[in-house]
Formats: C-alpha cells, sequence, structure tokens
C-alpha cells in the first residue's frame, strides 16, 4: 500500500483510504448544543479544514446538518432532528490519531491567545528547533487558514481568523502547558503515536537515569528558563544561572555543563541571541524572545478577531418553503426600511432644484 507524509509531523497515512470523520463531526456538534461554526469544529475535533469541510457537506446533502447564514455573512452549522441520533463511529480512527490529538493543544492554544501566534510562542509550544517549527507554521497556515502579518518591529506573526468565530461567544480557553513542563516531548510523542513500539520508545527516554542525557530534553528545559528569563527581564541567561535551572530538576542525576552549553548555543543562534564571555561564564542575550511575543500581542490587540455570529437570519437550509418565504419578505422590508432615509434625500433633493 503505497504511504506518504503530507506534513513534517504529521504521521503515515493511507492514500488508498481516508478515514470518515462525520461521526466525530456530529458528536462534536452534539456536545456544543447542536450548532457551532467552522472555527468550534475545527478546534475541538483537531481535525483539517478540509476533513471537516468534506465531512459537513456529505452530512448536508444527507440533511442531517443544515447551514444558517446572518445578514451579517456569518455561518453557523446546526444538526437536523436526525443529527441527534446516534451515528455509529467504527473506521473513524486512524494512525495519524497522534497527530490529531496535537494539532488540537496547539488549536487550542491559538485560541486561548486570541487567534495570533508567533514563531517564539510555537517554538514554546512544541520545543521544535526554529528551522522545524517554521515548517510546523507553513502546515498549520495550510490545514487551519493562517495569514502572516509583519509587526512595528519588523517580525512576522500569523493569524487564523476563522478559528476565532464561534458560537458560543467568548472562550474561556485554558491554554496547554508549555512543552518544557511536559513530562514528554510533545512533537515526539504525536510522530510516535500510541502504538507499542512508540511507547516503549518513550518509557525509556523517561528512564531517569538517561532522561538529562537526552539533548532534546536538555533542550526543552534550557528553552524553558530562557522563556521565563525573557518575559521576565531584558532576557539575558548565564550558562552558569541554566546549570543551576536545570540540576534543580534533575534531583541527583547530574547535567553536564558542556549539554547546556551546546543547548544554549543552539537556541542562541535560532534566536539571533549575542553570546558574551565575562569571568569565565558565558551570558546570552535573548532579547529577541521578548519581543516576538510583544509583536503578537500588539498584532492581537489591533485585530481582535475573536467575534459571535450575530444578526438576523437571512437563510437556513432547514426552513420549509413557507418559512424561506416569510424569511424573504422579512429581508425585502428590511430592505426597504434601511433605503428609506436615502430616498427622501435624493427626493428632497430633487425638490429643491427644481
Amino acid at each position: 500500500m503505497a504511504r506518504r507524509r503530507s506534513g513534517p509531523y504529521e504521521l503515515w497515512v493511507s492514500t488508498h483510504r481516508q478515514p470518515d470523520w462525520q461521526p466525530e463531526v456530529v458528536d462534536t456538534l452534539r456536545a456544543l448544543s447542536g450548532e457551532a461554526t467552522l472555527g468550534d469544529l475545527v478546534t475541538v475535533t483537531g481535525l483539517f479544514r478540509s476533513e471537516v469541510v468534506t465531512a459537513l457537506e456529505s452530512l448536508m446533502t444527507a440533511e442531517r446538518v443544515h447551514v444558517r447564514v446572518s445578514e451579517s455573512g456569518d455561518i453557523v452549522y446546526h444538526l437536523d432532528r436526525s443529527g441527534w441520533r446516534r451515528m455509529r463511529s467504527g473506521g473513524r480512527r486512524s494512525s495519524r490519531s497522534g497527530q490529531v490529538a496535537f494539532d488540537r493543544k496547539t488549536l487550542r492554544l491559538i485560541r486561548a491567545r486570541e487567534g495570533v501566534l508567533s514563531m517564539a510562542e510555537l517554538v514554546e509550544h512544541t520545543g521544535l528547533p526554529l528551522a522545524e517549527a517554521e515548517l510546523e507554521m507553513k502546515r498549520l497556515v495550510a490545514r487551519y487558514g493562517g495569514e502572516a502579518h509583519p509587526s512595528w518591529d519588523g517580525h512576522v506573526v500569523w493569524a487564523f481568523p476563522e478559528l476565532m468565530s464561534s458560537t458560543h461567544g467568548r472562550f474561556d480557553v485554558r491554554e496547554p502547558r508549555p512543552a518544557w513542563v511536559r513530562a514528554e516531548d510533545p512533537v515526539d510523542q504525536a510522530r510516535s503515536g500510541g502504538g507499542v513500539i512508540g511507547r516503549l520508545a518513550r518509557a525509556v527516554r523517561r528512564q531517569g537515569w538517561r532522561r538529562f542525557r537526552d539533548r532534546r530534553t536538555v533542550r526543552r528545559y534550557a528553552l524553558g528558563h530562557v522563556i521565563q528569563t525573557a518575559l521576565a527581564g531584558k532576557g539575558v541567561v548565564s550558562l552558569a544561572g541554566t546549570v543551576r535551572y536545570l540540576q534543580a530538576r534533575a534531583g541527583r542525576r547530574v547535567v553536564r555543563r558542556a549539554s547546556v552549553e551546546a543547548a544554549l548555543r543552539q537556541l542562541a543562534e535560532e534566536f539571533r541571541a549575542p553570546v558574551t564571555e565575562v569571568n569565565g561564564d558565558l551570558f546570552f542575550g535573548f532579547r529577541n524572545v521578548k519581543r516576538q511575543f510583544l509583536a503578537s500581542h500588539v498584532v492581537r490587540r489591533h485585530m481582535r478577531l475573536g467575534r459571535t455570529p450575530s444578526g438576523r437570519t437571512v437563510f437556513d437550509s432547514a426552513d420549509s418553503p413557507g418559512m424561506a418565504a416569510t424569511r424573504d419578505l422579512a429581508s425585502f422590508d428590511a430592505e426597504l426600511l434601511a433605503a428609506a432615509p436615502y430616498a427622501k434625500k435624493i427626493h428632497d433633493a430633487a425638490g429643491s432644484a427644481d
């Protein structure tokens, strides 16, 4: 069977048979009181936008889901009465389930940060090296409708407007924990999935005697120290201070200074941090990390992406012919009423000209 990989951190997916996500979408609509925007469905399920749209199209064709459009152009999907019946869920799971679970956390982070994310924030969430995080951002943009926005100081941040439309008002979304406080490497966990081999490999890496010898683990903890320090002040960290930070978390396990230095130098290269040696200690200036967090904050304050569909319903595919005709008449009357002041001005202008 031929296989492909459509993104750098997606698991291998069969090209011959894709899972049917209709039951997942119906279950999500049911959990959301029977109605949701596309952003709601994508965020809660963690599925690709195209997968949710395909499932919705099939469900609308079968008249199990209907679409409602407001006068402001907002679109809401809602269950038909038949949609409340339980659908069979067999066959909807795929080998990509680990990636779906991780994407769900990423989408939760995007909503928690009001639809705008910088590269530094994605690195904080994934623990990935910057070059790999840039590829991951491209995947997120392609799959979930993101767009690039330059900030005031030259950094680029990414906005996801469609994810921020919700029928359920302003979500009080709980952020996922950043990579550096999780017990396991989150991306590695998504890659290896829930199979026996993957669980065994992760169990070996979690063993205390080798946990702090793994360069990825050392980098994740060093990243945590860098981000905490950068957001708290000017972002200057020392090699000695970072070693103490990791050693406090390692307990009796020895943290090698050389491993910590390698991790800090890698982070310094990624974030263009200057390195200075003073009295035998190394100091790294991670001011760019704080600038990126600030850049996304400024853009989200400017864009204010969160919105709730509002206004009178002008179309609903669940309407009977009589109800549809009533809506059309109401829309026509509303348009006449809105046009009345302008018609009066034109009439008055014509009268004064005479």
